[in-house]
């Protein structure tokens, strides 16, 4: 063999080990979503309000990806969850943001094709079931059970949902006889799946899901797991950032990258607010603009305090540029 054919055998073996490591890559790119599901210290009432003391010691999960939206986080109507256990039942409590709730669909009833309304799709593959089972539940508490493709009694599990300003909620009682495998025990380790079908806009996030899935809401290898662990101890704080980890992160990053346009925006909106009195729209970006660049210099901010900053900061730059471009008309037509 030449001395060229040498080097180009070498060339093609490293290429190959270069194509290998990146599929490898890509396969792990997507963190394997984990939920600590924590034995309930008592029952939650089931009233659709999220209010039960129940709830208060319990991690909540969010940072749900669109669908087929190349690993991108839903940035508008973001969704989060709680999951605890009982002997006889899980229980899941749901807040799903929603900026427009009159809009909302909730048209059908028990038993209907609850997914082409504002609903939750619920996914879970007990121990020893032969198949995962499938539930739904819309803004409304209204139910669907399918058990693959066998029907199964929508009456035999709890759900009962309310709509707020800007959020809708929903809470579930799912008793473990209507998901056909062995109730877990501690250590147990099951895979699930909670999804959201949103019809209020924005249509790039029509479909958004707690794990990362490429082949529908069904897609079973790729669906997170719920651990059951025994009650919840004093580190719910510290499960919760562990959980949300990924997601938080990728937040924070956004908000840091929003912060380098923060000082100009903030002369702007701050000259805008002293010639055109009363300008309450300045005001109000100007504050999350300041908010912005104090979480920016933070290393390490709390999950609660970013999140509501972050659904602050939608088209944040477009508001302000409107916010200045309205008041540059008002002013030239008050001349």
């Amino acid at each position: 063999m030449s001395r060229k054919d040498v080097f180009m055998d070498m060339i093609r073996k490293i290429f190959a080990v270069v194509v290998l490591l990146s599929l490898v890559y890509c396969a792990n790119a997507v963190e394997r979503r984990i939920y600590p599901c924590h034995r309930l210290a008592q029952a939650p009432v089931i009233d659709g309000k999220l209010d039960d003391e129940a709830w208060q010691n319990i991690p909540e999960a969010t940072g749900f990806y669109i669908y087929g939206g190349l690993e991108q986080y839903a940035v508008e109507k973001q969704t989060y969850f709680k999951a605890g256990w009982a002997d006889d039942a899980i229980y899941l409590a749901v807040r799903a943001e929603e900026n427009a709730p009159e809009k909302i669909f909730a048209r059908l009833e028990d038993g209907g094709d609850l997914w082409l309304d504002d609903s939750m799709e619920l996914f879970f593959f007990p121990a020893g079931a032969p198949h995962y089972t499938h539930l739904v539940a819309n803004s409304a508490g209204k139910r669907f059970n399918e058990r693959r493709m066998e029907f199964a009694d929508v009456m035999n599990w709890d759900a009962k949902a309310s709509v707020g300003k800007t959020e809708w909620f929903l809470e579930l009682r799912i008793p473990f006889s209507v998901l056909v495998g062995i109730p877990p025990k501690e250590g147990d380790e099951w895979p699930a799946n909670v999804a959201r079908n949103i019809f209020t806009g924005p249509l790039d996030e029509r479909h958004t899901s707690w794990p990362f899935l490429k082949k529908g809401f069904h897609d079973v290898p790729n669906f997170g797991r719920f651990i059951f662990k025994g009650t919840a101890g004093d580190k719910v704080i510290d499960e919760e950032k562990e959980i949300n980890r990924a997601y938080i992160q990728y937040v924070h990053e956004s908000i840091r990258e929003l912060a380098r346009y923060a000082e100009e925006y903030e002369q702007e909106l701050a000259g805008m607010k002293k010639l055109v009195s009363g300008n309450d729209e300045a005001e109000k970006l100007l504050s999350i603009w300041k908010q912005v660049v104090k979480l920016a210099a933070q290393t390490a901010p709390d999950c609660r305090e970013l999140m509501p900053v972050s659904r602050a900061c939608v088209n944040l730059p477009q508001r302000s540029d409107d916010c200045v471009a309205r008041g540059m008309m008002e002013i030239l037509f008050k001349e």
